[in-house]
Parts: C-alpha cells; sequence; structure tokens
C-alpha cells in the first residue's frame, strides 16, 4: 500500500552504528566473548556486508519465556498416519512428552497444511497426511479436542497451525489434474476459478488460493472461526507462506486485479492488500474470542539497501517477493506475536544471524504491544549453532520466546543437552 514506510525512521547507514552502539553500553558481564568460526577467525556481524565482529552473551536465564515448538503433519514430517483414534493419542502423548522432556511450554500443530483439516471439520476434508487418504476421518474422534484437552493438562499451550492460501507446495500434474484428485469437499476442488497455478524451480506447480478473491478470504475467516468454536486453543498462527516465493506468471492474477481493485492501486500494493485484509480480519476475529493470533514470517522483511529501515541483509524480501509486509501489521497492531523465521547461521554472508536478530529487537522496541518471539531451524546447522543462537538472545527483554522448527530434531537426543543447558528447568510462556 501506498503509505509512509512504519519503519521510515530506521536510517539504513545508521543501523549497524545503532546495533554495536547499544552492545558496547552493555555491562562487561553481559558481552562475553568474540564469536569464532571453526578455523579461529571472529565471525563478521553483518556477513559480507559489516566486518565488525558478533560478541556472544553469557547465557541469562529467563523465569517467563515462550518455548514453543513446531510440529509438522504435512509429508508425515513430525507426526504419524494413524488408523484409528488409539494409534493418534499414542502418537500426541509422544508429542507431549517430547515437550515436556524439554522443558517446552506452547505447541504448534499444523491443523491446515493443504486446504484440509487435522480435525473434524463441516468446511474442509479431514487431512491425508493424518489418515493416509483425504476426507476420511478417525470415525467420531475429533483429534483437536483430544488435543487441546491433553496440553491442558500437561501445563502446555496449544498453538493452531494454518497454511492460509496453499493447495499444494508442487505437483507435475496439471492444476485441473490435481485438484481432481483432492476430496470433493475441498474448497479448492469446489472452486477451481480461485485456485493460482505458479512454475516451481523444480519444473513443476505450485497451487495456492488467489489472495484477491473475497471468496478466499471468507473460506479462511470461516476455518478459522470453526477452530475456535470447537475447542479453547490458546492461539492461530499463520505460517510464511502466502503469495509464492516462485513468482506468479504475468496475467496470473490479473482477472482478479481487474475486478478487485476499486482503489486502482499498483500490482503489487494490491497483493500486500489483500495479505493486510484477511489479517486484518482474522485479527479482528481472534480478538472477539479472545484468542491470540499471530504470524511467523519470512525473517527478512526488507533489505536496508532497498527499502528504508531495512535490515542489514541481501535475501529475498517478504515485503516485496511474497507481499507480506509484517512492519504494516504491526503498525495496525494486528498481531499479539511475530515469529520471524530467522533460520539463517551467525556467518551466514547475506543473511547473518544477529544483524537480522538485532532489527527484529528493534522493531519489537518500537512496537511492543506484539510479543517476539524468535523462529528457529536447528536441523539445518546443528546444535552449537542452535546453542550459541539461544545464548545470544538471552540478553535481550525484547525477544520474548523461542520457537524452534521441528519437532522431529527433538527426538534422537541430538539437541537434549543444547535445550537442558538452556532452559535448565519449567517457566512460564507468559
Amino acid at each position: 500500500m501506498n503509505l509512509p514506510s512504519p519503519a521510515a525512521n530506521f536510517a539504513p547507514k545508521a543501523l549497524i552504528s545503532v546495533l554495536i552502539g547499544a552492545l558496547l553500553c552493555l555491562p562487561a558481564s553481559l558481552r562475553g566473548e568474540i564469536l569464532r568460526d571453526s578455523r579461529g577467525r571472529p565471525v563478521r556481524y553483518g556477513g559480507n556486508l559489516s566486518a565488525a565482529p558478533v560478541n556472544l552473551p553469557a547465557l541469562r536465564f529467563r523465569r517467563v519465556q515462550t518455548r514453543a515448538v513446531w510440529c509438522s503433519v504435512v509429508y508425515n514430517l513430525d507426526f504419524p498416519r494413524c488408523t484409528d483414534a488409539a494409534k493418534f493419542k499414542r502418537a500426541f502423548a509422544d508429542v507431549l512428552a517430547q515437550l515436556k522432556r524439554h522443558n517446552c511450554n506452547v505447541l504448534i500443530f499444523q491443523l491446515r497444511a493443504n486446504c484440509d483439516a487435522s480435525y473434524l471439520s463441516r468446511i474442509n476434508p479431514f487431512s491425508r497426511w493424518v489418515t493416509g487418504r483425504e476426507g476420511q476421518t478417525l470415525g467420531t474422534f475429533d483429534p483437536l479436542v483430544h488435543m487441546v484437552r491433553e496440553c491442558r493438562r500437561s501445563g502446555i499451550e496449544f498453538y493452531a497451525w494454518l497454511n492460509p492460501y496453499r493447495v499444494t507446495g508442487a505437483t507435475s500434474l496439471s492444476k485441473n489434474a490435481y485438484l481432481a484428485t483432492l476430496s470433493p469437499m475441498n474448497f479448492a476442488r469446489r472452486r477451481p476459478d480461485l485456485v493460482l497455478a505458479s512454475p516451481t524451480r523444480s519444473g513443476r506447480f505450485a497451487l495456492q488460493l488467489d489472495p484477491g478473491r473475497p471468496e478466499v478470504i471468507r473460506h479462511i475467516l470461516s476455518t478459522v472461526q470453526e477452530i475456535l468454536s470447537r475447542a479453547p486453543v490458546s492461539g492461530i498462527v499463520f505460517d510464511d507462506y502466502f503469495y509464492p516465493y516462485d513468482p506468479l506468471l504475468p496475467g496470473t492474477d490479473r482477472a482478479s486485479f481487474l475486478r478487485f481493485n476499486p482503489r486502482r492501486l499498483s500490482l503489487e500494493d494490491w497483493r500486500r492488500s489483500n495479505v493486510n485484509l484477511l489479517l486484518r480480519e482474522c485479527s479482528r476475529l481472534c480478538r472477539s474470542r479472545r484468542v491470540r493470533f499471530g504470524v511467523s514470517p519470512f525473517g527478512i522483511w526488507a533489505n536496508s539497501k532497498t527499502f528504508r529501515g531495512g535490515s542489514l541483509t541481501r535475501g529475498m524480501e517478504s515485503r516485496e517477493d511474497i507481499f507480506a509486509d509484517t512492519l504494516y501489521w504491526l503498525h495496525q497492531n494486528y498481531l499479539d506475536f511475530v515469529i520471524p523465521q530467522v533460520y539463517w547461521p551467525f556467518d551466514h554472508p547475506k543473511a547473518p544471524y544477529a544483524a537480522i536478530t538485532d532489527w527484529w529487537v528493534l522493531v519489537a522496541r518500537r512496537y511492543p504491544r506484539t510479543a517476539l518471539w524468535i523462529g528457529h531451524s536447528p536441523g539445518l546447522w546443528g546444535p552449537a549453532e542452535l546453542a550459541n543462537q539461544l545464548r545470544y538472545n538471552s540478553v535481550h527483554p525484547e525477544i520474548r520466546g523461542e520457537a524452534v522448527f521441528a519437532l522431529r530434531h527433538l527426538k534422537g537426543g541430538k539437541y537434549t543437552s543444547v535445550l537442558k543447558q538452556c532452559w535448565p528447568v519449567p517457566v512460564r510462556s507468559r
């Protein structure tokens, strides 16, 4: 949208000096040590963009801290297929045991992966990732009711994770051929005119609902409303998939753009406004039920080189590339919490962890009504990197939580010692 940037006061040239200046003002006990790579060289704070070293502070412990874990059902990455309710209950008991073992207090469970439902729904088909076939349920057993009840018994908050638009991340079939494989109940199959197809780098196609269509927004809001009516979840979470990461071909959503653009916005601003509208309405809906609402966006909002107030990075930008304007959402107070996916290591040349995290800390200072949880992906980089990231975050009171993607990395014990060191005792989430 053609609005003043919420980050307009962040001068790009001054950003790194502000961050380093703040670091130097820390007491000596918190300044810690210089982080070094495997060859003993200081890790550069801004990757290729700054030679200043990363200072790794001493670990600080919190009495109140969100410690969240994502649990994916898609492709059965974190949760197995279940032939009956008893097997589901056993599998979910194992999920809770993993969280308790690692002193976590929030579960973010995937309820909507591909226009489906990992619960008994009247408007979306039961997920094939849970039972093996879309539309096949576990009888009268409702996983959502069971999971929320068991989480409450275990002292863990349950957050419902939805991918609002995605139909499939990749298929070699044509759009119509793929939609024909779905349950007749699936909204995408019932309304193929509302489905966009975009080519992926692998040569296949991704399918998603058209964010520019009012019918799509109504369907997603109805889905959220249904979840809120079925069980007392603690929160609703959207992940980072809005418009596709691989760009739409020119003209793909032209019909919607011409028909549903009364303010005559540019294509880019119109796409952002479509996502903004969904988030605004979902925020209102959740708050009317006293349920928290948040988003886990791609970690880079914008690069400082291309947008005033952006981060010290040179990567893909969520605002420009997938039309997800996180700072606008914060400025409008749509979100109760935000979980930026800072899924890079400290030594990344274009997206260094320290510079991105510190940028989000500055954002959190400006928008304190929205809780900041930093998202980690330890499976990409290993235990030592996760330990250093948690240690780095621990001195920032603006970071109110951490979210680990995903549950599968907690299994097998590879990260147990790290989490026991950083999270030695259970704490309240808020």
